[in-house]
C-alpha cells in the first residue's frame, strides 16, 4: 500500500502526496489518477479526503491502491477530442464542419468552395486561443499553403476548401489536429463529396480584328459558375484554331475567372494564315462550355524566293539508260516563314541544251506555277540528247524582280559508247600450276567523254579460269577477278571478253548531237558476237556466242565490220541449216564487247633457240613447251658469275636486251587472221642477250629464273 506523505487543501481541491506517487482529486468532477511526481498539471476536487485517504492505504508495505468511482468522465487524450496541457488546461476540439456560402452544413464541395470549421475549448468549455489547428483531407486545397490556422479568442479556427480540379466527382475525408502547449487533440473523419463546376465562358474577345499574316494578338475571355454566377478560377481552358497557333493552349483561369494568351498567325507546322479563321475556346470539364470568335487576317504577301536544292543535280542523257528525269525546288518565303499558295514565274535560261525540256516534257517556254503548303515550287526537269549547262530563274509573279536561279544542274552522262571502252588488267600472264588471280577493270565513257552513269553493268565471260560474271560502275568503272584454275587451256591462252549495252561510234554529220539514221554516219558497225578463242578472227562452233534481241522497230540491216580479236563481230548468224540472218543494222543501240587475252604459265622456264656467239649469248625462254605464253609476270631474272680464267681479263656478263622482270602485261594479242597459227614465238616479250664480255672459256655464267608468289621458284641454268 502506498503511504501518504502530506495533504494539501486548495479551496474545495486537495492535493494527497502519497509516497512517490499523487493522488488529484476536484469536488464536483472529480478525477482520480496516480500520477508520477513530475507531472506538470495536478488538479484535486474537493471530495471526501477518505477516499484520497483510502488511494494512499496503510503502512503494511503492500503497494495496492483503490479503484477511482465511475463518475462518467475520461482523462484528456488525443482520442475523443480531449488533449493534456500545461496544468489548468485540457484540449477539447469539436467535430468539423463544413459551411456552404449561406452558412448551412453541408457535405458537397463544389468549386465555389466551402468553409471548414472547428472550436477548440479547455476542460471548462472555454475556447482557447492561439491554437494551431491543422486540416487535411484528399481532393481539395485549403486556404493557407499548409493546412494549419491559429484558432481565434472563441477558439474558432476556419479555412475555405476548394476542390483542386474542376473535374473531380469523388468522395473523400477530412479532419483536423488541434495543438496547443505540446498537447494534441485530432477530430473524427468527415466525410465528403466534390461536384463539378458547370462553367460558362464569357468575354471571348482578341486585342485586334485584323492581323498581318504571321502577325499576333492577345485572347482573353472569363470563366464563370453558371450555379454560383460567380467567377470561377483554377478551371481549365483549351484554345484551338482553323490556322494559327498559340503561345499556350491550354490556359488555367485565375484573378477573376480571367483567361489571356496570345495568338499566331502562323501554324505550328509553319504554315502562314491568311482570311477569315476562327478561334475556340472550350472548358476542360464540360466540353459544351465552348465559345468561338473569328479573327481576320489579311492576306499572304510573298517577300523572298530561294534555290532549297542543295546537291548538284547531273542528268544523264535522254537516251543513257540512266534515269530520263529529275526535279529541283525553289522555296517561296514571306517575312521568313515558307508562304503556300504564291505564284512564281519559271523560265528556261536560253544558253540551256537546246533539247532539254522542263516542268513538263517537251515544255520550253515560261510557265506560272504556285507554291504547295509548304511554300515550295517543285520543278521537273527532262534531259535530251545534248550535254550542257542549265539555268532555271523563278520570280515572285508579284515582283518578277524578286527571283532566285538554279545554277548547279547539267547534262552530261550519256551511254557507254564504242571506242569508250577500256580494260585495265593488274597481270595478263598467271601462273598455272597455281591458284593465281588478277583483277580486271572496265573503264567507260559516253561519246563526249562523261563518265557513265553510276550502276552500269558491265558482264564477263572467260574461255577457262574464272571470272566475276559481272560489275556495276561507279565513278565511270568497276572491277572483277580473274584466277587461274581449272579449266585451262592446253595452249596456256585464255579468251576474256567483257561487254555491255550501249551506242555504236557515229559521225555527227548534221551536227546536233543526236544520232539520225540515214543521215548521220556509223563509223564502225557491230552486230551479235563471239568469244574468239581460237584467235582466228571468225566464229569457230562451239565458242561462246551473244545475240542481240530483235532488231529496233524501223530500222534498215547494214553490212557488218570487219572483226577483230579486241572486237570479235558476228555479220551473219545461222540460225536453220538454210536460214541464215544479218546482224548488223543501222540503229545506234547495241551491246558493246572487249576482248583480252589471259595466259597460264608454268613456273619452270622452257628455253628455245639457244646460241652462243663470239661475245654474246642468244636465247628465248617461255613460260610453256608450246612456246605460247611468257613466263609469269613478275618473274625476275639475273645472272650469277664466277671467273675461273687467269688471264688478263675480267668476265663481267650482263643481259643487254630482254626484260629483266617480265612485265605485268605482256603483248599477247599476237594475230593477222591466219588460223592456229601462233604469232606470239619469238616476240620481244620472249627474245633475250647476254653480252659474255671479258669472259673465256672456263668462267662460268648462270641463269637464275624466280617466279613471283604464290609459286615462288627458283631455277638455275648454267649458260657459259
Amino acid at each position: 500500500m502506498y503511504h501518504y506523505q502530506s495533504l494539501l487543501i486548495l479551496g474545495n481541491d486537495f492535493l494527497l502526496i502519497c509516497s512517490d506517487k499523487l493522488l488529484l482529486m476536484r469536488s464536483q468532477k472529480m478525477s482520480y489518477s496516480s500520477l508520477p511526481l513530475t507531472s506538470k498539471l495536478f488538479q484535486l476536487t474537493s471530495l471526501t479526503c477518505a477516499l484520497a485517504l483510502a488511494g494512499c492505504g496503510g503502512g503494511d508495505g503492500t503497494d495496492t491502491i483503490a479503484p477511482a468511482p465511475d463518475l462518467g468522465v475520461s482523462v484528456g487524450t488525443s482520442d475523443g477530442g480531449v488533449g493534456s496541457g500545461d496544468i489548468g488546461d485540457v484540449l477539447n476540439v469539436s467535430t468539423v464542419s463544413l459551411l456552404d456560402a449561406n452558412s448551412n452544413l453541408t457535405r458537397v464541395i463544389s468549386m465555389s468552395g466551402v468553409t471548414a470549421r472547428v472550436v477548440v475549448t479547455d476542460s471548462e468549455g472555454n475556447g482557447v486561443s492561439g491554437a494551431l489547428v491543422t486540416f487535411s483531407g484528399e481532393g481539395v486545397r485549403f486556404g493557407t499553403s499548409n493546412g494549419a490556422v491559429l484558432t481565434n479568442a472563441e477558439g474558432v479556427a476556419t479555412t475555405s476548401v476548394v476542390p483542386l480540379s474542376s473535374t473531380d466527382t469523388g468522395s473523400y475525408s477530412l479532419s483536423a489536429t488541434a495543438t496547443y502547449d505540446d498537447v494534441s487533440a485530432t477530430t473524427a473523419s468527415y466525410n465528403y463529396s466534390l461536384q463539378a463546376a458547370d462553367i460558362t465562358l464569357v468575354n471571348f474577345s482578341t486585342g485586334e480584328s485584323l492581323l498581318e499574316s504571321g502577325g499576333s494578338t492577345i485572347v482573353t475571355l472569363q470563366t464563370k459558375d453558371t450555379v454560383t454566377d460567380q467567377f470561377q478560377n483554377d478551371v481549365t481552358v483549351n484554345l484551338s484554331s482553323t490556322c494559327g497557333s498559340f503561345e499556350e493552349a491550354s490556359v488555367s483561369s485565375s484573378n477573376q475567372g480571367n483567361v489571356s494568351t496570345t495568338y499566331n498567325a502562323i501554324d505550328s507546322n509553319g504554315k502562314l494564315c491568311e482570311g477569315t479563321q476562327t478561334i475556340t475556346a472550350v472548358a476542360a470539364n464540360s466540353t459544351s462550355s465552348s465559345q468561338s470568335i473569328n479573327v481576320n487576317i489579311k492576306a499572304i504577301e510573298a517577300s523572298s524566293i530561294v534555290y532549297t536544292t542543295t546537291n548538284a543535280v547531273i542528268l544523264g542523257a535522254k537516251n543513257s539508260g540512266s534515269s530520263s528525269s529529275s526535279q529541283v525546288e525553289f522555296t517561296v518565303y514571306a517575312s521568313g516563314v515558307p508562304a503556300a499558295n504564291q505564284e512564281v514565274v519559271l523560265s528556261l535560261n536560253e544558253s540551256s541544251p537546246s533539247d532539254f525540256a522542263f516542268i513538263s516534257p517537251n515544255n520550253r517556254s515560261t510557265q506560272t506555277i504556285r507554291s504547295n503548303a509548304s511554300g515550295k515550287v517543285t520543278v521537273n526537269l527532262y534531259p535530251g540528247n545534248i550535254p550542257g549547262p542549265v539555268e532555271i530563274k523563278a520570280s515572285l509573279k508579284s515582283n518578277i524582280n524578286t527571283f532566285a536561279l538554279a545554277k548547279n544542274i547539267s547534262v552530261a552522262t550519256g551511254r557507254p559508247t564504242q571506242n569508250g571502252v577500256t580494260l585495265a588488267i593488274g597481270k595478263n600472264v598467271l601462273a598455272d600450276n597455281a591458284i593465281d588471280t588478277t583483277n580486271i577493270a572496265a573503264y567507260l565513257t559516253d561519246r563526249q567523254g562523261n563518265l557513265v552513269p553510276d550502276g552500269t553493268v558491265v558482264s564477263f565471260v572467260s574461255e577457262g579460269g574464272t571470272v566475276t560474271p559481272n560489275c556495276a560502275t561507279v565513278g565511270g568503272n568497276c572491277s572483277v577477278t580473274f584466277t587461274s584454275q581449272n579449266p585451262r587451256p592446253a595452249n596456256g591462252r585464255v579468251s576474256v571478253i567483257a561487254y555491255v549495252e550501249g551506242d555504236k561510234a557515229y559521225s555527227d554529220l548534221n551536227r546536233d548531237n543526236v544520232y539520225t539514221a540515214g543521215v548521220d554516219k556509223l563509223l564502225d558497225n557491230i552486230g551479235h558476237f563471239f568469244r574468239d578463242d581460237d584467235e582466228d578472227l571468225k566464229y569457230t562452233p562451239g565458242e561462246f556466242v551473244y545475240r542481240r534481241g530483235a532488231l529496233p522497230e524501223g530500222s534498215k540491216t547494214e553490212s557488218c565490220s570487219a572483226s577483230t580479236l579486241s572486237q570479235p563481230n558476228l555479220p551473219n548468224f545461222v540460225v536453220e541449216p538454210n536460214e541464215t540472218e544479218t546482224t548488223c543494222d543501222d540503229s545506234l543501240s547495241t551491246v558493246l564487247r572487249k576482248q583480252v587475252i589471259m595466259g597460264f604459265a608454268n613456273d619452270t622456264p622452257t628455253f628455245y633457240n639457244f646460241q652462243v656467239m663470239p661475245g654474246s649469248i642468244l636465247f628465248e625462254m617461255y613460260g610453256s613447251s608450246l612456246k605460247t605464253v611468257s613466263m609469269p609476270s613478275g618473274t625476275a631474272l639475273s645472272l650469277i658469275v664466277k671467273d675461273n680464267t687467269d688471264n688478263d681479263l675480267t668476265c663481267e656478263p650482263e643481259i643487254t636486251d630482254g626484260n629483266m622482270t617480265v612485265p605485268a602485261l605482256v603483248a599477247l594479242n599476237r594475230v593477222d587472221g591466219t588460223t592456229n597459227q601462233n604469232f606470239f614465238e619469238g616476240s620481244d616479250d620472249v627474245s633475250y642477250i647476254v653480252s659474255t664480255e671479258g669472259c673465256a672459256n672456263g668462267d662460268s655464267i648462270k641463269l637464275s629464273v624466280t617466279t613471283p608468289a604464290p609459286t615462288s621458284k627458283n631455277t638455275t641454268i648454267r649458260i657459259f
